[in-house]
């Protein structure tokens, strides 16, 4: 019985480590590798809930190193977990398990990071890295085929229609692969690994329910009524401004930049909004910059009179935050004409 069961255990290593002649009509010498993300459906899935993406590697690749990015959208998920296994080698079938209590790879030569933002990549965009290392025989150049390694995945919020991509199946959010190194065991031999002579790869799909909300046109316009840019915002979302100029010099005196005229934290329609600027000095707000102003800012410095949020603007010169007797003064200089520019 012994001798039997050294037999069997000799033929299923023999039948994990020989090349096929033939495998899907594509020789095995012709050493091509097809690497592929699955597609998912998340469909009926909400924010909190959680699914899983693979990687997958076609069969006979005789894989010996490789190093792969998954590209996940960080606005929308955020990675949890993330596992391995080793498809199609003898130990596989023994021990086939995915664990993704760990927090990198739970088997050897892989090594796992759910959240990689550094040297490999888009500078600033964050990924789900994969490395994988095969430094004995027993792994190095494994028949493989099928899934190698999995990251789970927690919905933040669902994708607008504006973020979501569409084809005839539904929304989804892509998750792209990429390939960094990937290099295969030469036949017949036990260390020489050389890059795979052609790599394709699947990038991943998750479908799921994209929600449709309007966008709506907000138009900026600087200084002087021209328009400084147009975007579109969906509604119920915050806008970011333009940067304009901070001052605007003019023949009756320097303007500066004291805010926008409509409230951009939430955008419910189509609207344009304009930049306000206040001319600098004119304190008692009548369009003209002289000692009265001067006069004003010096009353108010010393407690004697208060001003509205505009006129505190226009008479804080030193732009500084407050009002004091130096920012009398840099106004009588300038009335005088000993400064020529109020700006700060």
């Amino acid at each position: 019985m012994k001798k039997l069961l050294s037999v069997i255990l000799m033929l299923l290593m023999a039948a994990s480590f020989a090349v096929p002649a033939q495998a899907g009509g594509v020789a095995p010498r012709d050493m091509s590798v097809v690497y592929t993300a699955s597609t998912v459906d998340a469909s009926d899935l909400g924010v909190g809930d959680s699914f899983y993406v693979y990687i997958d590697i076609s069969q006979y690749s005789a894989l010996w190193s490789g190093l792969w990015l998954l590209d996940y959208p960080e606005e929308l998920v955020t990675p949890t977990a993330s596992s391995s296994t080793f498809p199609g080698s003898l130990a596989n079938l023994v021990q086939d398990s995915w664990d993704d209590d760990t927090a990198y790879s739970d088997k050897p030569g892989v090594l796992t990071t759910p959240e990689y933002s550094g040297s490999y990549g888009e500078p600033g965009n964050m990924y789900s890295m994969t490395g994988m290392y095969l430094d004995s025989f027993q792994y190095g150049g494994v028949q493989m085929g099928g899934s190698f390694v999995r990251f789970k995945y927690r919905i933040d919020r669902l994708p607008t229609t504006a973020e979501a991509m569409h084809d005839e199946n539904g929304y989804y959010i892509a998750f792209p692969l990429l390939v960094i190194e990937s290099t295969y065991l030469v036949p017949g031999t036990t260390q020489t690994y050389v890059p795979h002579e052609s790599v394709s790869v699947v990038n991943g799909k998750v479908y799921m329910d994209a929600q449709p909300v309007a966008a709506h046109t907000v138009s900026f316009y600087g200084y002087g009524g021209s328009l400084v840019s147009s975007v579109e915002v969906p509604d119920g979302q915050s806008v970011q401004a333009p940067a304009v100029p901070g001052f605007v010099e003019t023949e009756a005196g320097t303007y500066a930049f004291y805010g926008w005229d409509r409230d951009l934290s939430c955008v419910t329609a189509d609207m344009d909004v304009h930049a306000v600027y206040l001319l600098l000095g004119d304190v008692d707000m009548n369009g003209v910059v002289n000692s009265s102003d001067a006069l004003l800012t010096l009353r108010t410095a010393s407690g004697l009179h208060v001003l509205d949020l505009q006129q505190a603007f226009a008479a804080d010169v030193s732009g500084d935050g407050s009002i004091t007797s130096l920012d009398a003064l840099k106004l009588a200089r300038y009335v005088l004409g000993l400064v020529g520019s109020l700006a700060y």
